[in-house]
């Protein structure tokens, strides 16, 4: 009985420091980490206008940022929920956006430098072409953070510019 109790409690002692390493991976991985200049909570402008709040939390051990994007101007639509995640598999991150008016789309990107972020979709448009669109999250030295979206539809000759917003950290 003795030796069925000890086995069963250095099993359990055993396996407790591989379960804390498993919960911590995300948080002691690098490639985890490199979005975290995004974390907390942010009023958003076009201009000089507010017209947005958004707010990135780390969840499910660190290993994913969600985002909640919420409509500064009361409209009833356009409120949002995103999730930034690293994949180890296809070694680049991944974001899924989703929306209260049925907008959804999934982008995946990589960190271009430190405090730059580079997302990258692609939308089918009629006659089989197609729009290359990029989105980047970027730390500015005064602490904002400038996301910026633009697309072509001619295979990157010519770009425009989707919105060039500036998030701005509330206390």
């Amino acid at each position: 009985m003795h030796r069925s109790l000890l086995a069963a409690v250095l099993t359990l002692l055993l396996a407790a420091p591989a379960a804390a390493q498993t919960a911590d991976t995300c948080r002691s991985d690098a490639k985890f980490r490199e979005q975290d200049f995004t974390l907390g909570s942010w009023d958003v402008y076009s201009g000089d206008k507010k017209t947005d709040e958004v707010t990135m939390s780390l969840i499910l051990n660190d290993c994913v940022i969600e985002e909640h994007w919420k409509r500064a101007d009361g409209r009833p639509t356009g409120n949002g929920i995103g999730l930034f995640n690293y994949s180890r598999l296809l070694g680049s991150w991944g974001y899924t956006w989703a929306t209260d008016d049925g907008a959804a789309t999934v982008f995946r990107g990589n960190l271009v430098k430190p405090g730059e972020m580079l997302f990258v979709t692609e939308k089918p448009l009629p006659g089989g072409k197609v729009r290359l669109r990029h989105w980047a999250l970027m730390l500015m030295p005064d602490g904002t953070i400038r996301e910026l979206a633009t697309g072509t539809e001619d295979g990157g000759k010519t770009w425009t510019t989707d919105y060039d917003l500036k998030w701005v950290r509330r206390n």
